[in-house]
């Protein structure tokens, strides 16, 4: 539990990991292979584990946004 933070007895949240690992200089964006689709959904699936805060903080973010312009 040394980069996890306990949330409840249960549930851990991951480290909110950086802009630059998330999306800038370090991310690898490539065509996934079509014809190894086993492979593909094993990266999709462990993306998702390995940058899931990353991904709730995008969602919260794009939803108050979007939120704020319904009520103007």
């Amino acid at each position: 539990m040394d980069k996890t933070k306990l949330v409840s007895n249960d549930l851990e949240l991951p480290p909110l990991r950086s802009l630059d690992d998330f999306l800038l200089e370090s991310a690898r964006f490539q065509l996934p292979n079509l014809k190894d689709l086993e492979k593909w959904g094993n990266r999709v699936v462990n993306n998702l584990l390995y940058y899931q805060t990353n991904y709730l903080f995008m969602s919260v973010i794009i939803f108050l946004i979007v939120g704020s312009k319904a009520f103007c």
